[in-house]
């Protein structure tokens, strides 16, 4: 029975102005701003085992702060550390072929470092991938992406666990520094119950969504007991536990 072990992993990041204005300096007429002037602020990441009979454990949960560490380059590097220790774990994103890994690379090649082991990943046959975008493999070979929010409110994650998600601002306050660093773990979470739904649908044994999501949340807040959505997930717990009663009701 195959034990899966992920560390799934998320960014915020902003644009940098002084980036933008260089680089409107060399084409005046672009309208917008371009990927390569964005700077990562916060980075997180969770540790997700899945057990041969589907029974689920949280490990780690980090994140790192550019408020804290000072620099982008510091935020990266921490991160990149982080990966290189779980070098026998698949790294899980949502979108990041089109952003996190594109902005982690660009900030790896400013500042001379080297890209963690997973990154480097490419398709190996009859060998599972060490680096996963759940987006990309939604969308297959089909044109349209789709949002982590909608595919997250799809499968009964509530709204109120996803308020908020869509945009980000680099923040000011240490308060906000410490609200967007509870997003950017909040968003492994919601990667992680998306993950979970996804290999559902591949009939991975033993694993069940509503018990595998229960075991999960309740494994997140025991790593952060002081998150500032605590509540929310508890209540979510709850629905859920009331779900699994509602069914083997219905059955009996």
């Amino acid at each position: 029975m195959q034990h899966r072990k992920y560390t799934l992993i998320d960014t915020e990041s902003w644009w940098d102005e002084e980036l933008h204005k260089a680089y409107l300096r060399l084409d005046p007429e672009c309208k917008h701003h371009r990927m390569a002037c964005r700077k990562i602020g916060i980075a997180a990441a969770l540790d997700l085992d899945i057990d041969g009979e589907g029974r689920i454990s949280v490990g780690a949960v980090a994140s790192w702060s550019e408020h804290v560490l000072g620099t982008e380059q510091a935020v990266v590097s921490a991160l990149f550390d982080h990966l290189r220790a779980r070098d026998d774990r698949t790294i899980v994103t949502w979108g990041g072929v089109p952003v996190d890994w594109q902005l982690l690379t660009l900030a790896a090649m400013a500042d001379g470092q080297t890209l963690p082991p997973q990154a480097l990943d490419a398709p190996r046959r009859n060998m599972p991938r060490a680096n996963e975008d759940l987006a990309l493999l939604l969308k297959g070979a089909g044109r349209t992406w789709h949002h982590a929010s909608e595919v997250a409110l799809r499968v009964g994650v509530p709204v109120s666990l996803l308020e908020g998600k869509v945009r980000v601002i680099k923040p000011v306050a240490e308060a906000a520094w410490l609200a967007v660093q509870d997003h950017c773990e909040r968003d492994c979470l919601i990667t992680a119950i998306v993950k979970i739904a996804w290999l559902t649908t591949r009939g991975t044994e033993g694993l069940r969504f509503e018990p595998a999501v229960i075991a999960l949340v309740e494994g997140f807040l025991r790593r952060c007991p002081d998150h500032s959505l605590a509540k929310e997930l508890r209540a979510y717990v709850c629905a859920l536990r009331q779900n699994i009663r509602t069914k083997f009701e219905m059955a009996a």
